[in-house]
C-alpha cells in the first residue's frame, strides 16, 4: 500500500464547495423548519379531533423535532465533518491510497445497498469497499491490478476510485452482511474502510 497527495480536480474541489456553501446550510435548516412544522400541525389536528384544549401536541412534536436534530448530525456529520471539509479545501489536495490486491473476495450485494469488496493487498493490509457507488465501476470491469483510492485527508470523504491496472478476477464470493456485520465493519460511514485486527477476526469469524 501507499499513499501519495494530488491536487484536487476541479470538479471534487467543487462537490466538497457545495457541502460546506452557506446555502446548503440554509437549506438543511429550512427543510428542518418545515418538517417540525408539519409534524406540529398534525399533531395539534390530532389533538383537535380529541377535543382536549391542553396544548399536549407540543411534546411530541418537541421531541421528534430534538430526535431528528442528533439523528441529522449523525447523518451529515455535523459542524466538526463541515470544518475538516473545510481544512481539506485549505490544504488543497486529495489522498490518494494505491492498492496492489493479492486477493479480492467479493460480497454480494444487500437488497439495494450496492456491492462490496474484501481486497488483501501485497502488503499484507485488508481494505473493505462497500457502497452504491461501486456500481458504476463494475461497468468498467472492476476489480483491477491496481486501484487508486481517492478522498479527501482529513475529513476522509470518499472521492471516488482511479483505474491504475487491467482487470483482474475476484478471489472467491461470500453472502451479504448481515446488518450487525456491515454496522461492526464500519459500511454504514465509510465505502473505504482499512479494517484493523477486531474488523479482521469479525470477518473471519462470519
Amino acid at each position: 500500500m501507499e499513499r501519495i497527495e494530488r491536487p484536487f480536480t476541479k470538479r471534487q474541489r467543487e462537490e466538497l464547495e457545495a457541502i460546506v456553501a452557506p446555502s446548503s446550510q440554509f437549506l438543511r435548516a429550512l427543510l428542518f423548519v418545515i418538517f417540525t412544522a408539519a409534524v406540529g400541525l398534525s399533531s395539534r389536528g390530532l389533538q383537535h379531533l380529541l377535543t382536549d384544549s391542553m396544548p399536549y401536541w407540543l411534546i411530541p412534536t418537541a421531541l421528534l423535532a430534538i430526535w431528528v436534530y442528533f439523528r441529522a448530525g449523525r447523518w451529515t456529520g455535523g459542524p466538526e465533518l463541515r470544518q475538516q471539509i473545510r481544512d481539506d479545501l485549505a490544504a488543497g489536495h486529495v489522498m490518494m491510497t494505491i492498492l496492489e490486491p493479492r486477493m479480492v473476495e467479493e460480497v454480494e450485494e444487500q437488497e439495494d445497498e450496492g456491492p462490496g469488496y474484501i481486497i488483501t493487498d501485497v502488503d499484507g493490509g485488508m481494505f473493505l469497499l462497500t457502497g452504491q457507488e461501486l456500481l458504476r465501476y463494475r461497468l468498467r470491469k472492476f476489480p483491477w491490478s491496481k486501484i487508486g483510492v481517492l478522498e479527501t485527508a482529513r475529513s476522509k470523504r470518499f472521492l471516488g476510485l482511479k483505474k491504475l491496472g487491467d482487470p483482474t478476477a475476484v478471489s472467491s464470493r461470500r453472502s451479504p452482511f448481515t446488518y450487525q456485520q456491515a454496522r461492526d465493519l464500519g459500511c454504514f460511514e465509510k465505502v473505504f474502510v482499512e479494517l484493523d485486527e477486531s474488523k479482521i477476526r469479525l470477518l473471519a469469524g462470519s
